[in-house]
């Protein structure tokens, strides 16, 4: 009786690490979905904050324009628009390095959790070799 309850636990280690690596495998895929959100939202927010810049260049172009200023001919009015641009455009590098290094992070933890479905795999395999040596040697299970 005692061989029979060692051969049903190794099949129950082997069942258990697969089932332990495809939880893992579904964590690395959750991280996969959240990287590529990721670049969806860093992508929209650029988009965005283009769009904003577009808006108070045109605000600022009308306002010029209303009161007789022709465009591109005042520096006051070139000073602006240029301090709105590099405005935006340290942003929009600020917007782009947090996307890169939120898809990073979640790109590292889909890999983590994929290496750690390997590792529950092959702890699943050892301890089923351990418990067929047990079986041959005739020592007692764990």
């Amino acid at each position: 009786m005692g061989m029979g309850l060692q051969v049903a636990s190794i099949g129950l280690k082997l069942y258990g690490a697969s089932q332990e690596r495809k939880a893992y495998e579904l964590e690395a895929q959750s991280y996969e979905e959240q990287k590529d959100l990721a670049a969806i939202q860093s992508s929209q927010q650029e988009r965005d904050r283009l769009r904003m810049l577009r808006t108070q260049l045109a605000s600022l172009g009308t306002a010029m324009g209303a009161q007789g200023v022709a465009l591109g001919t005042s520096p006051s009015t070139l000073a602006l628009e240029k301090d709105e641009i590099k405005i935006a455009n340290r942003d929009i590098d600020r917007i782009r390095l947090m996307g890169m290094s939120n898809q990073r992070k979640f790109g590292l933890s889909a890999r983590g959790s994929r290496l750690a479905a390997k590792g529950a795999i092959i702890g699943g395999f050892s301890k089923t070799v351990g418990g067929i040596y047990d079986i041959y040697s005739g020592v007692s299970g764990d």
